[in-house]
């Protein structure tokens, strides 16, 4: 029977679906394709290769293993999806959630995925594709420069070269200063469905600015607890630096990101937007305000009474990768969005302790589906999150997220800071760390937790694997958290 979410399990597919399914994964060894993306190893792979020679269905078999773990026809979906199938696909559809179902309507894919991520039809979601951006790109005088070129590889056909250019997510374009009545319309232009907030009604909500409602400071600005509307909101305020032209750009540029990307991709695991305000003494975003905190000062809190019990970790965990995961697999433009800026500072905590991925300031639009990555001529991020192939040959993918994310389940297995004793960066200490005495870095705070501080740290290192390739995705990610927490809780 369906679990409680109305999904169906693998084993509940009918006899000749799932018939006429192995049929077509048996054909050209699809199935060691999905295999892999199952994450089966080579043993278990190997083992259902002899199968063929006593005459048994290689993909029925590698669906019979999976289908013990508990899987869904809507995870299966999912695989095949990412692998194009399309008489695949077909089969599945009477079997899945109505919100999958639109994935594989004929020729219509790309236009129609965006929709999945919407609450509100009346929400402009296409932003980053539609004629509305080259009018904001006019009212910036945007020039476009080599930063915006990239270069698509493939890992079968090196020399293809699609004429294509990275769109407006794209850091490494700067505007040049536009005037304040400029700034204004890019940002309604760029607002959709958000509604803008007089700059007063931000002051009353904040007490005029009272510093003792800063909840936290960073480059560009303030983030103050307020209320407004009886609710209780962050507003960020925007400090505009007039040192140099690109200082003053940065903020604004980045709240155009940010915007665009919480206007687009709603997800019960990604910080919403409330409002903005534009036109007043300074730009600020309203966020829901997260009572929990950052996971940064939840998993080394200044007050004991407020540390992570494993469990709490655990499921923090589960829905942080559900959000990356979702951002990597909802495509607008053909594209994955890529945070590019995962660390457990911007993964915030509602009351329940249920985490929600904020500050998208510096996400951008990844590769077209099919190609490994994009190459970029300018790096953003927090240096020990990010990964070698990013940092050296600034080669831009979704793995980049998920390797940060392999950083961040090091943090929550140790509760030690990214950068350490002598700037050793946390990834390389557990890596080094002589694998018979790894439990002595289990945060020693919290008592138990035996079972999950080894799975973090088994999949930790799954993600930060040296070549992006070798690192799973993030579906494959949630899937093995979602199975820590079917086996041990404790």
């Amino acid at each position: 029977m369906p679990n409680l979410n109305g999904e169906m399990y693998i084993h509940e597919l009918p006899y000749d679906e799932k018939t006429q399914l192995c049929l077509l994964l048996d054909e050209d060894n699809k199935w060691e394709l999905l295999g892999q993306r199952m994450k089966f190893n080579e043993i278990t792979l190997s083992t259902i290769r002899k199968k063929v020679l006593k005459g048994v269905s290689p993909s029925g078999e590698l669906l019979t293993i999976w289908e013990n773990f508990n899987h869904t026809i809507n995870e299966l979906f999912i695989l095949m999806y990412q692998m194009g199938l399309k008489n695949e696909l077909s089969i599945l559809k009477p079997f899945i959630i109505e919100r999958l179902r639109i994935l594989i309507k004929e020729d219509n894919i790309v236009n129609q995925v965006h929709r999945l991520a919407l609450a509100d039809s009346k929400i402009a979601s296409d932003n980053f594709n539609k004629p509305e951006m080259k009018r904001i790109n006019k009212m910036v005088n945007v020039e476009q420069t080599r930063d915006d070129n990239i270069t698509l590889a493939n890992p079968v056909k090196d020399n293809i070269k699609p004429n294509m250019a990275l769109n407006n997510l794209n850091p490494a374009v700067q505007p040049q200063t536009p005037s304040q009545k400029e700034s204004s319309n890019i940002m309604s232009a760029c607002a959709g469905g958000v509604p803008h907030i007089p700059y007063q009604e931000l002051e009353l909500a904040t007490d005029g600015w009272n510093k003792l409602r800063i909840l936290g400071q960073g480059g560009f600005g303030t983030v103050y607890k307020g209320s407004w509307k009886l609710t209780q909101v962050a507003i960020k305020r925007l400090e505009i630096r007039e040192t140099s032209r690109k200082d003053s750009n940065e903020p604004i540029r980045q709240s155009i990101t940010e915007m665009h990307c919480l206007n687009a991709y709603r997800h019960d695991n990604i910080l919403p937007l409330y409002g903005y305000s534009f036109g007043g003494q300074h730009p600020c975003l309203v966020y829901q305000y997260m009572s929990g905190g950052s996971l940064d000062s939840r998993i080394r809190p200044r007050d004991t009474s407020r540390i992570l019990n494993w469990p709490v970790r655990l499921k923090i965990a589960v829905g942080a990768a559900r959000g990356l995961q979702f951002l990597h697999t909802t495509f607008h433009n053909n594209k994955p969005l890529i945070h590019g800026d995962i660390k457990s500072a911007n993964i915030l905590l509602d009351p329940n302790d249920e985490p929600r991925i904020g500050d998208f300031g510096l996400a951008r639009e990844g590769p077209e589906r099919h190609y490994t990555h994009i190459q970029v001529t300018k790096i953003h991020g927090t240096r020990p999150y990010l990964p070698e192939e990013f940092l050296r040959s600034r080669q831009f993918s979704t793995k980049i997220d998920t390797y940060s994310f392999g950083v961040v389940l090091f943090e929550l297995a140790t509760a030690r800071p990214p950068t350490g004793d002598n700037r050793v960066f946390l990834k390389d200490f557990v890596l080094n760390f002589p694998q018979e005495n790894l439990l002595q870095l289990k945060d020693p705070k919290v008592e138990g937790g035996q079972g999950i501080f080894s799975e973090f740290i088994a999949i930790g290192k799954m993600c930060v694997q040296k070549r992006a390739r070798e690192r799973p995705d993030m579906m494959n990610v949630l899937l093995l958290l979602e199975g820590v927490g079917n086996v041990n809780v404790t």
